[in-house]
C-alpha cells in the first residue's frame, strides 16, 4: 500500500515560525510547542525542524525523545510565520527575540486551552522559572501586539479543532 506525505508550501519557507505538534494515538493525544529560527545564524524551514524531531540524534529529536511510542502516532503540525529571515545579523536578532516570545506566549495559551483535557498530555509546558529583569519584561511585552495576538489565537483554535472528541479517547481523525 502506498503512503502519502504532503508538504504545504509555507512549510518550505525560510521564516521565523512557531508551531504545535499534535501527536495522536488511540490512547491519548500529546502536544509539543516549538519554534524555528531561534539561533543567531540560522532559520531553517519548518519542514527541516519536523525532520529533526524524529531524528535518531538525541540532540535534535525533541519530539521522539519524549515519546516511547513515536512510531504508532499520527502527527499534525500547525504553524504560522512571524518574520522573514534577514541576512543582517542585527535585524535577525530582533526576529530571534520576537520568535522566542511568541513561543512562550503560544505555549502558555495552548496550555491554558488544554488544561481541562484529561486525554491530552502537554510534552513541554513553559514554566517561566528564573529571574527576568523589568527591562526584559518590557521588551518581551512589546512583541505582544494585536497582530501577533490574532496569530496566536488562531493557532490555538486550530490546535483545539485538531483534537479528538474527548469521548473518542484520542483516536486519530480520518
Amino acid at each position: 500500500m502506498p503512503y502519502e506525505f504532503t508538504l504545504h508550501r509555507e512549510s518550505l519557507k525560510r521564516k521565523f515560525a512557531v508551531y504545535v505538534v499534535v501527536a495522536r494515538s488511540t490512547q491519548n493525544t500529546k502536544v509539543y510547542v516549538g519554534k524555528t529560527g531561534d539561533n543567531n545564524d540560522g532559520c531553517n524551514p519548518l519542514i527541516s525542524r519536523c525532520g529533526n524531531h524524529f531524528s535518531y540524534n538525541d540532540v535534535h529529536s525533541q519530539v521522539r525523545n519524549k515519546l516511547d511510542d513515536h512510531e504508532t502516532r499520527e502527527y499534525t503540525y500547525l504553524f504560522d510565520h512571524f518574520d522573514d529571515y534577514h541576512p543582517n545579523k542585527d535585524d535577525r536578532r530582533i526576529c530571534v527575540d520576537r520568535i522566542n516570545e511568541m513561543e512562550r506566549w503560544l505555549n502558555q495559551e495552548v496550555h491554558a486551552a488544554l488544561s481541562t483535557r484529561k486525554d491530552v498530555v502537554f510534552l513541554n509546558r513553559y514554566h517561566g522559572r528564573g529571574y527576568v529583569s523589568a527591562a526584559e519584561k518590557a521588551k518581551r511585552a512589546a512583541f505582544r501586539t494585536p497582530e501577533c495576538e490574532n496569530k496566536i489565537k488562531a493557532l490555538v483554535a486550530a490546535v483545539v479543532a485538531k483534537l479528538p472528541n474527548p469521548s473518542s479517547r484520542g483516536a486519530p481523525k480520518g
